[in-house]
């Protein structure tokens, strides 16, 4: 039995996480409304893009999730179930992309958010999104928030939670309204018929995205990084994703096609997109205050997201220092609250350099635009968040044995190993109007080096302290 499973669950974590507190954490931490005016960009086809992502990534991601959830209710999730797969040092360099790739997430997201708190402000303050200091003060204020909330543990954020669902489902709920009327009115503004729905034109750059569609499913395992504070997991955990992913599911595919009707993808705004739909279909409608409330909730619903993935993450570097793999202090609890507020804290300073390289600092000359750093963030989030998720497919055929391991799972597996393989592959290719492909490219492939690399180092550097010296 290896040490992994020899170990008692922390007994100082309390469990306070019941079935509808796992729903709503888990739609707040993985709807990321940003994906439907992303993935809008590819007009009518997107519909079925959305479509093949959930059946081949989110359908083979909940089934394996769910499984192992049940059989193994472990601190640390997917951390947890590739050391039992493939030992200490796989386990060690899945839990460290585990944690960097939030690094990278949580300035994007809260670069969506400024987006589109900016857009509250209108033509009163034209470009302010696209304004460097703005971004910088709104990104880092609300970051450090985040990292205080979560230090305070998940009772105390509870509320966030509850802003952040509201903020997920008011504006789809605006942006169906809005179609609805637009649709009435003007008629659709993209063609929805089933011949329109197959990409044609610039059909490799359409097909592109698709990666962006597969890591909008992603995160469903969010749940499982605290197992030990969830009310019996075993029957939580699958019963939580199920209900989750309907609702994410039909938040995706309605909000996509509710924009299509009301805005053409080729005028899309890509971080503001959401609520400058519902603004074209509010102002329609005699009610113009209703596109600034919206870009107000989305704002609310990135924030939120960001603080659910905040206080989820740090648990892995929790699990992995108690497992002293990583330095001992990331283990350590708050002396009030039991949370993990060292790893939050080195979470917050690490993501705070992260985001101030990625905006200030440039490759091939110019200047890295508040888009462009959002769009290197993005696909560094995602390359390397996709690192986890090859473990995870082939470890579920190793963990399963005899009749456990069913025709079913074995295809599972098998198609979400082949999703996640082509999404990081698309990710290389540069988002359409990138300025300086030279400045992407070169960031995406020695920062997810670096980020393999660094996991390697600190696995190796930790074998070494770990090994007993002779004695002299």
């Amino acid at each position: 039995m290896s040490r992994h499973e020899a170990s008692a669950p922390p007994p100082e974590l309390k469990r306070v996480l019941g079935l509808w507190d796992i729903v709503f954490f888990t739609v707040v931490a993985v709807t990321g409304l940003r994906w439907i005016s992303r993935g809008a960009r590819a007009g009518a086809p997107s519909v079925l893009l959305w479509v093949l992502a959930w059946l081949a990534f989110f359908v083979p991601l909940a089934v394996a999730v769910s499984v192992l959830a049940k059989k193994y209710p472990e601190q640390g999730g997917i951390y947890a179930w590739v050391h039992r797969a493939f030992g200490p040092f796989a386990s060690a360099l899945c839990g460290w992309c585990l944690w960097v790739n939030n690094l990278f997430y949580f300035p994007s997201l809260l670069l969506f958010a400024a987006a589109n708190a900016a857009a509250m402000f209108g033509d009163l303050a034209p470009g302010l999104g696209d304004n460097r200091l703005f971004s910088t003060i709104f990104v880092l204020g609300f970051l450090w928030f985040t990292v205080s909330i979560s230090i305070q543990g998940f009772e105390a954020g509870r509320w966030l939670q509850n802003v952040g669902v509201v903020g997920t489902w008011v504006p789809v709920a605006l942006l169906i309204v809005g179609a609805a009327v637009v649709a009435g009115t003007l008629g659709s503004q993209t063609s929805l018929a089933p011949s329109a729905m197959v990409p044609r034109v610039d059909a490799f750059g359409t097909i592109s995205l698709w990666s962006g569609f597969c890591f909008a499913f992603a995160g469903f395992e969010i749940g499982a990084f605290a197992s030990q504070e969830i009310h019996n997991p075993e029957r939580t955990l699958p019963r939580g994703i199920a209900i989750s992913g309907l609702i994410v599911t039909l938040i995706y595919i309605a909000g996509t096609i509710a924009v299509l009707i009301i805005v053409p993808s080729d005028v899309l705004a890509e971080r503001s997109g959401i609520a400058d739909a519902v603004d074209v279909a509010a102002t329609r409608m005699g009610l113009p205050a209703v596109g600034p409330l919206t870009a107000f909730l989305l704002a609310a619903s990135g924030i939120a997201g960001c603080a659910s993935w905040m206080a989820g993450s740090a648990r892995v570097a929790y699990a992995a220092a108690r497992e002293g793999q990583w330095p001992a202090p990331l283990g350590a609890l708050h002396p009030r609250y039991r949370t993990p507020h060292v790893a939050l804290i080195a979470q917050g300073v690490i993501a705070t350099l992260i985001f101030l390289s990625s905006l200030f600092l440039t490759i091939g000359g110019g200047t890295t635009t508040v888009q462009e750093s959002y769009d290197i963030l993005v696909n560094l989030t995602i390359v390397v968040y996709f690192v986890p998720y090859v473990y995870l497919f082939v470890g579920l055929m190793r963990l399963l044995r005899g009749p456990e391991l069913t025709l079913g799972l074995r295809l599972a597996a098998g198609a979400g190993l082949a999703a996640t393989v082509i999404s990081m592959i698309l990710v290389f290719v540069p988002p359409s109007g990138t300025a300086n492909v030279l400045n992407y490219e070169v960031n995406l492939i020695w920062q997810t080096a670096a980020v393999v690399a660094g996991g390697i180092g600190l696995y190796y550097f930790g074998r070494s302290r770990a090994r007993p010296r002779a004695a002299p």
